[in-house]
């Protein structure tokens, strides 16, 4: 049986991409990682100061060679008099920032705001105090609507609230 040289000389070049592949696109090893979720009952910095639920969802990380990855959702579900769109409902796609010491965990980075494409920067300060989280605490500020917000998961006396916060070590 014949076989053309083209082929065999293929299946070695792709044999040797084989074993390149994975050096080339192994993942980078996460250096420092803190991610959370749930919901707080808190009062926003507004003229009108009710109570109102606030959802957040995140996750942040530094890679090894420096990178800054993740996001932040966040949504306000009362009504909020100082921003014309009634209530800040974040959308955080870039990472700028992430600092971890002990258990807190401070994460900058640039967002859309109810669709604006802005950008908007913010901050979120997170507590990862034990666990299941009932004592971790969230907080975000967007200082271009000057907005901030921020509670601990199992609220004072039990009043409402929950989620977690995790902080990673490697």
């Amino acid at each position: 049986m014949k076989v053309n040289k083209a082929i065999t000389v293929s299946f070695a070049l792709l044999s040797m991409l084989a074993l390149l592949v994975p050096m080339v696109f192994a993942p980078t090893p996460i250096v420092q990682q803190v991610t959370g979720g749930g919901w707080i009952l808190a009062q926003a910095t507004c003229q009108g100061k009710e109570v109102s639920k606030k959802t957040f969802g995140f996750n942040a990380e530094e890679l090894e060679d420096g990178t800054l990855r993740g996001n932040v959702e966040y949504v306000d579900h009362g009504a909020w008099g100082d921003y014309k769109k009634g209530y800040p409902h974040v959308h955080g796609y870039e990472i700028t920032g992430l600092k971890i010491i002990g258990n807190q965990a401070w994460i900058n980075g640039t967002c859309r705001l109810n669709g604006d494409a802005g950008p908007y920067a913010f901050e979120v300060h997170v507590e990862d105090i034990d666990e299941p989280g009932k004592h971790d605490y969230f907080r975000i500020s967007i200082p271009a609507i000057g907005y901030w917000s921020g509670a601990e998961l199992g609220f004072p006396d039990d009043a409402g609230g929950g989620g977690n916060i995790q902080i990673h070590r490697p």
